[in-house]
């Protein structure tokens, strides 16, 4: 275990939150080369390992030399390259019309080989950096942002396109980037993003990029099925639970039957108690008076 690893395993196991077990999952974390850690929406944060499940609102962090690869819930795969910070602001993977990824990509690289969301509903698939927003034509492409100081490249936005194609938008404009070719933007150009005349060399293949590419197109030739049987076992779900709703209900039917009864009952016990009230003053100032036209009778 490197000394990172260790000084992350020493801070993080305090705080480490058990995960809800019936919250969707995003992803999957398929490899882990290094180290990383995933940050869930309320600040806790774990040590990212192999076969862990990643969420909406999490918050992926690699570091030196580190390399993580996701199997997202749409069948597609994400390889993070070192020093990479992205979060799963949204994402959905249900195989309906409300299906929807956004990835934030706060700094570094990452390759992305799109699964449904970015085949079938390729306008719900966004990534974002601090100063662009991409968007895909069913894809593989390989988003990256640099900050100021960073020594792999030239400060902004790139995004390199493997497959397919995407479409690069600032303020200042949007531009399509074919295959092959990749398009930079930084927040101080005064035009729009731009399609480099040539790929710049930082990007280059991870330690574990064949692995990354073999699994990912394994994948990528199911995703069909894969949507398919996601969107049944949503549907299952939904009729278990609605079965589960309605045998509650049989089941609470009987009490709800009695205890109307018993509040019945006590409705009539209390109009009684109140009937037999107004008789006892009835009768009370009935006896009143017919006593006093007697009393006014004997002293007339």
């Amino acid at each position: 275990m490197s000394l990172l690893r260790a000084a992350l395993a020493w801070c993080i196991i305090a705080v480490t939150p058990a995960l809800a077990q019936d919250r969707p999952a995003a992803g999957t974390i398929d490899f882990v080369d290094g180290d990383a850690i995933v940050e869930s929406k309320d600040r806790q944060s774990r040590i990212a390992t192999a076969q862990d499940r990643v969420y909406q609102g999490d918050t992926v962090t690699t570091f030196a030399a580190a390399e993580l690869h996701l199997k997202m819930a749409d069948g597609g795969y994400l390889s993070l390259r070192e020093n990479t910070k992205i979060t799963l602001t949204e994402y959905v993977a249900n195989g309906d019309d409300g299906d929807r990824s956004l990835i934030d990509l706060a700094k570094g690289a990452f390759r992305s080989v799109t699964g449904w969301i970015g085949k079938y509903r390729r306008a719900a698939y966004k990534v974002r950096t601090p100063i662009v927003t991409i968007g895909v034509r069913g894809t593989d492409h390989e988003p990256t942002h640099f900050e100021p100081g960073d020594p792999r490249g030239e400060p902004g936005s790139y995004d390199k396109v493997n497959e397919g194609r995407t479409v690069m938008q600032s303020k200042r404009g949007t531009v399509e980037v074919p295959a092959n070719r990749a398009a930079h933007f930084q927040a101080d150009q005064h035009t729009a993003p731009r399609v480099l005349a040539s790929v710049p060399s930082f990007f280059r293949p991870a330690k574990n990029e064949q692995r990354f590419a073999q699994r990912a197109q394994e994948s990528v030739r199911t995703i069909g099925t894969q949507r398919a049987a996601r969107r049944e076992m949503i549907q299952k779900k939904g009729l278990e639970r609605k079965g589960l709703e309605r045998r509650a209900a049989q089941k609470k039917a009987p009490e709800m039957k009695d205890l109307g009864k018993k509040r019945q009952e006590r409705k009539q016990q209390f109009e009684k108690r109140q009937f037999d009230k107004k008789q006892f003053e009835r009768k009370g100032l009935g006896q009143k008076g017919l006593e006093k036209k007697r009393f006014e009778k004997k002293h007339r």
